[in-house]
């Protein structure tokens, strides 16, 4: 994941690669306000550049990304028992898929690979 914002011809490019998949958006334009002294009337901005400029703020926001590999129950007894190379047996088998978890919600699923020597998930369903 990159710590730069995200661009304006990602966003565009982003908007391009969901024209197939969401419903068309309309332009919607609004009738001019009445002129007040001295006022001027602004040009009413549509839904794609207002989408545009809300996707732009949005990028920047950081999101607590976690992967759960699977569960147990345990007696306290149990967890103070635990040392240095201690196994705990998890709920889920080695090929099953992993939880991708935003903000503590389940969002994805995906199963583990190894990228460039380090763990990394490939997501295979989005729920």
């Amino acid at each position: 994941m990159s710590d730069s914002p995200i661009t304006t011809d990602e966003i565009d490019a982003l908007l391009r690669e969901a024209e197939g998949v969401l419903p068309e958006i309309p332009d919607v334009s609004f009738p001019p306000r009445r002129k007040r002294k001295k006022e001027s009337v602004s040009t009413p901005v549509g839904v794609r550049d207002t989408c545009r400029q809300q996707l732009a703020q949005l990028g920047n926001i950081e999101l607590e990304v976690r992967i759960e590999l699977g569960r147990t129950t345990m007696r306290l007894e149990d967890v103070a028992r635990l040392r240095k190379g201690s196994v705990v047996v998890l709920d889920r088998y080695v090929d099953e898929p992993v939880n991708v978890l935003v903000n503590g919600k389940a969002v994805a699923r995906g199963r583990l690979i190894v990228v460039d020597g380090k763990f990394a998930v490939q997501l295979i369903e989005f729920l």
